[in-house]
């Protein structure tokens, strides 16, 4: 039986995309074989391009095709899609679920090895989704759509060799999908808005700055939590975009507040690590600077500790950048990692930010009494600025303030309130604070 129908796709000896589908009907509904479909494509494929050569991306597609396809003794037909996607059916006569599972992985890490040895500039990854075609009442284009699905919930995971077709691990990829296309509706939409969470001095007994908290609202006007949308951001690289937007929309709060005659506080942002080490963050910044006319002192980003530590030379000279323009870093959760106590003095930051875990447990037990002691007293010494965050109780207020530690971040003042009630409240009138909530 001929595997090689036709010339079709973009490589030689895989056929077209209707050619394939009707010959993995034909086989489905003889039941000929058992079928499992496979959907595949590779990691930063790109990037052998950029650093060897368009024709050596080339032969790389080639290969996979030869390797995977053409030259496989269990494949029946195949089928290329575009440049850099495959889809193949495979024979699982006589084989287990795990049989087919273990053949494929054992296929990828002898393929992954030569890649390796032939581009050591490049990480490659093979990604496949399988899915095992027991239906014939299942339209051909339907059974193909979950392999795919379930090679795309994948992506980002390189300890998984292949992904087995379920409803669970593809609805969780449809979810996200949902989810980004959400986020995208409320861009286009204006639906991302800021809310403010107020920092409290308490020896002034008034507001000295305040965070931009993203909020996300439905056509309805309810609020989405952060907790879905964010991690979805996350995993499908779009973070970046939000994190555009809120400094956007902090640059323009400003901007307003100033218009209406306030003199604002400082707001910090929360920038992800994908946008903190990208290129043109400063340029970005200085754009905003110049299109809304704000001092730099007014506008800070925050990035959380265990990034900063981990991804530290990465981002090392645009933190410099930007503190050279006046941009103020802070680092957020910190003592979350663990991992920073050993480069206190040299963080390059302005502002220390207590996880609000200390003030949950540690708070709690005389011994995480005297670490957050000793920590607020070492950090003082080395003249960081110092939040503590997720500050509840009266308690735990006097606690931290008696340990020196002035400014402070939580429920026990107020929550995140939308960018007007944040006006009204702490810009109309006097902004000292008579009462805890």
């Amino acid at each position: 039986m001929r595997r090689e129908i036709v010339m079709g796709g973009c490589y030689l000896g895989m056929a077209g995309h209707d050619v394939f589908n009707n010959r993995v009907r034909e086989i489905v509904n003889t039941n000929e074989h058992r079928v499992v479909l496979l959907a595949l494509d590779i990691s930063n494929f790109k990037y052998i391009n950029d650093f060897y050569g368009m024709d050596e991306g080339d032969k790389v597609m080639q290969d996979i095709a030869d390797f995977y396809f053409i030259n496989e003794p269990l494949c029946l037909a195949s089928h290329g899609i575009g440049f850099d996607q495959f889809r193949g059916a495979y024979k699982a006569d006589n084989m287990t679920d795990e049989d087919v599972v273990e053949y494929i992985a054992r296929k990828n890490r002898i393929f992954e090895k030569e890649l390796s040895e032939r581009y050591p500039l490049v990480y490659q990854h093979v990604y496949v989704g399988l899915y095992f075609y027991d239906d014939p009442s299942l339209d051909v284009r339907m059974a193909v759509d979950r392999a795919n699905l379930a090679k795309k919930s994948t992506k980002g995971r390189f300890d998984i060799p292949c992904c087995v077709y379920s409803a669970d691990n593809c609805n969780e990829y449809l979810e996200h999908m949902d989810m980004s296309n959400e986020f995208v509706r409320a861009c286009e939409e204006e639906r991302i808005e800021i809310f403010l969470q107020p920092k409290i001095s308490v020896s002034h007994n008034c507001v000295a700055g305040a965070e931009a908290l993203v909020r996300m609202k439905t056509r309805a006007g309810e609020l989405v939590s952060p907790a879905r949308f964010v991690p979805v951001l996350e995993h499908t690289g779009m973070i970046g975009k939000l994190d555009d937007i809120m400094l956007d929309k902090t640059f323009a709060f400003q901007r307003q507040c100033i218009d209406k005659g306030i003199k604002p506080v400082p707001v910090s942002v929360n920038i992800s690590r994908q946008r903190f080490t990208s290129e043109d963050l400063l340029k970005y910044m200085l754009r905003l600077q110049d299109k809304y006319q704000i001092d730099s002192s007014l506008v800070e980003l925050e990035i959380l500790e265990t990034i900063f530590i981990d991804a530290l030379d990465a981002m090392i000279d645009v933190i410099n950048a930007l503190r050279a323009k006046g941009f103020k870093i802070n680092v957020d959760d910190f003592g979350s990692g663990y991992s920073s106590l050993n480069q206190i003095a040299n963080i390059p930051a302005d502002i220390i930010k207590f996880d609000r875990v200390f003030a949950n447990r540690s708070l709690k037990s005389n011994k995480g009494r005297q670490v957050i002691k000793s920590l607020i007293e070492m950090l003082k010494m080395v003249e960081y600025e110092l939040v503590f965050e997720g500050v509840e109780t009266k308690e735990e207020l006097d606690t931290v303030v008696s340990y020196g530690c002035d400014v402070i971040q939580g429920f026990y003042f107020d929550r995140p309130l939308p960018a007007n009630e944040f006006v009204n409240k702490y810009y109309t009138g006097s902004r000292e604070i008579t009462n805890g909530t």
